[in-house]
C-alpha cells in the first residue's frame, strides 16, 4: 500500500474515532436546567433552615418544614449530572454525591432534567404556600 495513502487513511480514522468536543443543544439545555434546579434547591434549603427555628416544636408548621426538608433530600439523591459539564455547586448540608448519568440519549437526558426541574419547582411552590400561611 502506498505510504501516503496509508497516512491519509490513518488520519481519517483518528478523526473519526476521536471524541466530539461539541455538546449537542439538548445537552446544553439539560445542563442549564440542571444548574437552575440546583440553585433552586440550595435556596429552598436556606429558606427552610431560616423557617425552622420560627416554628414551634410539635406544630403542623414544624411538621411541614421537616417533610419538605426530607423531600428535598430525596430529590437530591436522585439528581443526575449532565455528562461533559463541569460540576460545581455547594450545599449547606455537607458532602454530597450525585449519580453519574446512565447511558441515555441526549434527548432522554434533557427530558430527565426537565422532570427534575419540575419536581423542585413543585417543592418551591409548597414552601411558598407554607410561607404565606398566617403565623
Amino acid at each position: 500500500m502506498n505510504p501516503f495513502l496509508l497516512l491519509i487513511v490513518l488520519t481519517l480514522a483518528a478523526f473519526a474515532c476521536s471524541p466530539k468536543s461539541e455538546k449537542s443543544p439538548q445537552l446544553v439545555e439539560a445542563n442549564r436546567l440542571h444548574l437552575e434546579a440546583m440553585k433552586i434547591s440550595q435556596q429552598l434549603e436556606q429558606k427552610l433552615d431560616s423557617l425552622s427555628p420560627l416554628a414551634k416544636d410539635g406544630s403542623s408548621e414544624k411538621s411541614q418544614i421537616d417533610s419538605l426538608k426530607n423531600l428535598i433530600e430525596v430529590w437530591e439523591k436522585h439528581v443526575i449530572e449532565v455528562p461533559g459539564f463541569a460540576h460545581e455547586h455547594a450545599h449547606e448540608h455537607g458532602a454530597h454525591e450525585h449519580k453519574t448519568a446512565p447511558p441515555m440519549t441526549d434527548e432522554s437526558m434533557l427530558e430527565y432534567q426537565r422532570q427534575s426541574r419540575q419536581a423542585i419547582a413543585e417543592l418551591q411552590e409548597a414552601i411558598e404556600k407554607l410561607e404565606s400561611l398566617p403565623k
